[in-house]
């Protein structure tokens, strides 16, 4: 069975764009280990992150997040089972953003209070929006 989660935080206090690459990178190796895929969104002081993949990857990829010294203050936002991957492109990718999407994901309903399946609550149209033009294009000869 498949797992979304996703989760927001707030750098910490001596973070810098060089720690940033070196966390996508090394997660991106954990992540694939662990048939983990997901997108990192920043914007300079919070981070929104969304994985997905099967529960005991997720776990691991999860306990990883919760260790990391590089933010503070994550909030969970989303932890539910998925019919299939939402962004299954990259292990772990990272997308600059401005305030207001990284805001709009982390107030964006992700739950709907259990109405909804992820796959079309608010917070997941959100991000799939968001992440959509950067998905990989299929070449035309494909």
């Amino acid at each position: 069975m498949l797992r979304a989660f996703a989760c927001s935080s707030y750098t910490a206090p001596d973070f810098s764009d060089e720690k940033l690459r070196s966390i996508v990178s090394q997660s991106a190796t954990f992540n694939r280990m662990a048939g983990v895929t997901g997108a990192m969104l920043v914007d300079g002081t919070r981070f929104f992150q969304y994985i997905e993949g099967p529960s005991d990857g997720l776990e691991a990829v999860i306990r990883r997040i919760e260790q990391s010294r590089s933010h503070r203050l994550m909030s969970p936002l989303l932890d539910a089972p998925i019919a299939q991957r939402a962004v299954p492109y990259w292990a772990m990718t990272r997308l600059d953003t401005g305030q207001t999407v990284v805001s709009g994901l982390i107030n964006a309903g992700w739950d709907e209070f259990g109405q909804r399946s992820v796959a079309h609550s608010p917070g997941m149209e959100l991000l799939c929006s968001v992440l959509r033009p950067h998905f990989p294009v299929a070449n035309a000869s494909d």
